[in-house]
């Protein structure tokens, strides 16, 4: 029986949002509330009124803090630093402080925390003195997936832009999903509770982080080596996506790249344990169940054939590359698995303009066309430059690209060099750390070597700004400039623009 316990028709008391210092008091806001009563057995646990988010600022942190507050729990949240997130969040009513204390702590029933904060962080530490519960975001998402029919959307790339296209169909046929996606569409969030049933969730396999999940219907977008700091080969990356598809509801369905080597590899393991979840395969292959014939592309997209259980249907998808095709592929096949009028898909894949910084056009500056990318890892990289080859006209073709993570930089600095050799012109700079520590030895000028002994046009410049900078300045007009990184850069980009009028 399907539950709606996610969504509630109540409204509580909330933290003043003005309040965004450390330490300050939190102010309630008052005014009539329907206060949901201690006791009641929500999606989070018995009792579970006040929830605090540290690291709310993340994007999956932020989508998750607006589902919850629109599902009527009361929310705060800290977070490092201020940011257009964590703005975004007070004007919606989430009370979010910067810079952490023990006394935000207080009241709180329930902590979420990111990826990124370790448990020396001082409200960790107090809520583990108050006892109250701490719970990473993916153990929260496992909880709001088991009270719903979830799809859950996996896979190493895409999976941000499949979860989205799922969402717009969705909306469109009128299923009033909640979902629950980092990204976000044209500078607004897609994470909202919906009245469904139906939850759309990204499930992440760092850190194993998606076998929380209790899907219904389980995407596999493509599967390759990422996140070498948790899966020593591919043979555990290939074990951890079968035990996620393992975990898909006996009644469900699971949607799956049959083009993908390792994909290949899971379905095989899958096979071997008949009386589960029916599967569909999607890809270019004639014999995926879902696939794509006569693909060609066209100004900001692409056009083709979708071939699947419902006939031949010629499709225009907004948002360009083989890549999104796929992703497209992918969304037709949960679509089918619906039920949902093909029509109206159709359209919805036809008016979707796509995830920010995925692909994104942020304007022109001196005839240059700029491009704001998400891609960190050397597929996606790839995929990105011939997505603009495919679009751009005579000019030549610029790319920044801030590495990220050091293990990443030092696995796969080959293999970047090699995709970004597509380019005429490439700027590297400094390695975004994020979570890791520097690494002995481990430096993005690695990637610059690669590229100069291929005979490429490179230049490693450590200062991020300086090189977007100088990257803009030596385009001319009918130039592209592509951006990419999943840093800080496209913040970094968003300032020189700023500069720029544009």
């Amino acid at each position: 029986m399907e539950s709606t316990a996610l969504r509630q028709p109540w409204r509580r008391q909330g933290l003043d949002p003005s309040h965004g210092r450390v330490g300050e008091p939190m102010t309630m806001v008052s005014g009539e509330t329907d206060v949901l009563p201690p006791g009641v057995d929500g999606p989070l646990g018995p009792g579970v009124e006040r929830v605090h988010m540290v690291g709310i600022g993340g994007a999956g942190m932020e989508g998750l803090a607006r589902l919850l507050h629109d599902s009527g729990y009361r929310v705060t949240g800290s977070d490092a630093v201020d940011g257009l997130v964590i703005e975004d969040l007070r004007r919606s009513g989430v009370a979010v402080f910067t810079g952490h204390s023990t006394a935000h702590v207080r009241g709180a029933d329930l902590l979420i925390y990111s990826a990124a904060v370790d448990e020396s962080n001082p409200e960790r530490l107090a809520a583990a003195a108050a006892d109250i519960e701490q719970l990473r975001r993916a153990q929260v998402l496992g909880r709001l997936s088991a009270a719903q029919r979830t799809i859950a959307v996996a896979g190493t790339h895409g999976k941000t832009t499949t979860a989205s296209l799922i969402a717009a169909v969705t909306r469109a046929a009128g299923c009033q999903p909640t979902v629950a996606i980092g990204g976000w569409v044209n500078g607004q969030t897609q994470s909202a509770s919906g009245t469904g049933g139906m939850m759309i969730v990204e499930a992440d396999e760092y850190d194993r982080s998606f076998l929380e999940l209790e899907p219904w219907l389980a995407v596999v977008t493509n599967i390759e080596t990422e996140h070498v700091d948790c899966y020593v080969d591919d043979a555990e990356l290939v074990e951890a996506f079968v035990t996620f598809l393992q975990r898909t509801r006996p009644d469900g369905h699971i949607v799956i790249n049959g083009d993908d080597r390792l994909c290949q590899q899971v379905t095989r393991c899958l096979s071997q344990s008949p009386g589960g979840p029916r599967l569909t395969t999607f890809g270019f292959a004639d014999e995926c169940e879902v696939h794509a014939v006569g693909l060609s592309s066209q100004t900001g997209g692409a056009t083709f054939a979708c071939v699947d259980g419902d006939g031949t249907r010629r499709i225009r998808l907004g948002i360009p590359g083989r890549h999104n095709v796929a992703n497209a592929l992918a969304t037709c096949a949960v679509a089918q698995v619906l039920s949902l009028d093909p029509a109206t898909v159709t359209g919805a894949l036809a008016g979707f303009a796509g995830v920010d910084r995925r692909f994104q056009h942020r304007g022109s500056v001196g005839g240059v066309c700029i491009v704001d990318d998400y891609a960190h890892h050397p597929t996606e990289v790839a995929a990105t430059l011939d997505a603009a080859r495919q679009q751009m006209g005579k000019g030549r073709l610029v790319a920044v690209l801030q590495p990220h993570t050091y293990s990443r930089t030092q696995r796969f600095h080959a293999e970047f060099a090699t995709a970004l050799a597509a380019a005429d012109q490439v700027w590297v700079t400094a390695v975004y750390a994020a979570r890791e520590d520097p690494a002995d030895g481990v430096e993005s000028d690695v990637i610059v070597t690669g590229l100069r002994a291929q005979g490429a046009s490179a230049s490693w410049e450590a200062d991020t700004d300086l090189a977007l900078r100088a990257a803009l300045n030596g385009c001319a007009d009918g130039d592209w400039l592509i951006v990419m990184g999943a840093g800080d850069i496209g913040t970094r980009l968003d300032t020189l623009l700023t500069q720029q009028q544009v």
